[in-house]
């Protein structure tokens, strides 16, 4: 992914706002401690003529009092591909993505939220205590075994059903909007059981049909991306490196034609055997094949060229995604957190990230547009369902840039 990145932002930003106003000297205190226990996040990005590569990096992680966007890899943060930075009640974490996935960034910080906040040892949380394993630093795709590629019949990619192009919408300035919505989980929740969901599943659905009151004669799929953590297939719960996956939900006509309960089961279903683990080996074995091949490129240029080439295949192959990782799971952390917004640049369609925390699902929904068509018709579906919710404001994604040294 990270040679496919042509505008140098192939980063996220975990924007938590918490419950008072933020003390630099013990924020400072944290950032060292966390930084202590994630030897492997605190490294420099290099390249030269043929690749980019790590490099170990002993200054210290940057604290900024500044809630703007910072330059990762630069010497505004030291050279580190992540950052801490605050205003006021707000803390921000910027991470360079390439480096680990959303699970990565969530157990990073909880362990700064720990340290922070000085609390007794909580379980599951990695301190300066827990022992690095050789299971944490391991990239479990490694174990996978490289395959033919020329030899591997794949079904053509349809191209989905592409909003920009459809609506006759322009690409905004930078790196999109987010405009932020919160939701109480004491009514949210009860739904999705009810419909035999869950908070990502139903997003999902309830964005399809708010895209299908659009465009309801859209020729083109209507096809979704949701992203699921493949560790326990893999074998690695433990496991720091990029782990990620997605399932491929199509909102067909078969699917169009039930009500919303029916849809949650089938994507639910859709889920179950996607998720599978054999399906996922298969699916990981086939990427790790296709990163191999680009990484023996010995041209940088090259390389570049044919990882844009692979990566805007799958751009095209998707409506929108929608990612959830998960409720926050350690609530001596969480009655500190009011919002959790997750930023991350989007440049061919929209993204919804939700995170759960402190009785409220916070969804970031970011889109390379101005338009508030799709958004205002997701509103829409949750009116007509009766779930209430907040609006939080819009603003530009504000993510940082990474640079590379030499």
């Amino acid at each position: 992914m990270l040679y496919a990145t042509s505008h140098g932002s192939y980063t996220v930003r975990a924007h938590l706002r918490l419950d008072h106003r933020i003390d630099g000297e013990k924020l400072r205190s944290a950032v060292d401690k966390t930084a202590q226990r994630y030897p492997y996040f605190c490294v420099y990005l290099k390249r030269n003529a043929h690749e980019y590569y790590y490099e170990v990096n002993s200054d210290p992680v940057a604290l900024l009092h500044t809630k703007k966007a910072v330059n990762l890899g630069s010497p505004e943060t030291n050279g580190h591909i992540w950052a801490v930075c605050y205003e006021e009640d707000n803390l921000y974490v910027d991470f360079f993505h390439g480096r680990s996935d959303g699970t990565g960034l969530y157990s990073l910080i909880a362990t700064l939220l720990y340290y922070y906040f000085d609390e007794e040892d909580i379980p599951g949380i990695k301190t300066l205590e827990t022992k690095i394993t050789q299971a944490e630093t391991h990239d479990p795709t490694d174990d996978l075994p490289l395959i033919d590629l020329s030899k591997l019949k794949l079904p053509p990619s349809p191209k989905a059903l592409n909003l920009m192009k459809t609506s006759g919408l322009e690409h905004v300035d930078s790196k999109g909007l987010i405009l932020r919505l919160m939701i109480p989980e004491e009514s949210f929740l009860p739904f999705t059981r009810e419909m035999d969901g869950t908070p990502g599943i139903m997003l999902s659905v309830l964005m399809a049909r708010a895209v299908e009151r659009v465009h309801p004669q859209h020729e083109a799929p209507l096809i979704s991306n949701y992203i699921v953590n493949a560790r326990p297939m893999l074998k690695a719960n433990d496991s720091f490196h990029n782990c990620s996956n997605r399932v491929v939900f199509r909102y067909d006509d078969r699917i169009r034609q039930m009500p919303l309960e029916r849809q949650c089961t089938a994507y639910r279903g859709k889920t179950f055997i996607q998720a599978d683990e054999d399906t996922i080996i298969q699916g990981m074995t086939v990427a790790r094949s296709m990163a191999q091949m680009i990484l023996d490129i010995p041209d940088f240029s090259t390389k570049a060229a044919v990882a844009r080439q692979a990566i805007e295949g799958t751009y095209d192959a998707a409506t929108y995604m929608v990612s959830y990782v998960g409720k926050w799971k350690y609530p001596q952390l969480g009655k500190h957190i009011r919002e959790f917004w997750t930023e991350t640049p989007t440049q061919s369609f929209p993204l919804i990230e939700i995170a759960a925390v402190n009785g409220n699902i916070c969804v970031s929904f970011l889109q390379p547009f101005s338009e508030r068509l799709y958004y205002n018709a997701l509103l829409e579906e949750l009116r007509e369902n009766g779930i209430p919710y907040t609006e939080c404001g819009t603003e530009p994604v504000s993510v940082a840039e990474i640079s590379a040294g030499e």
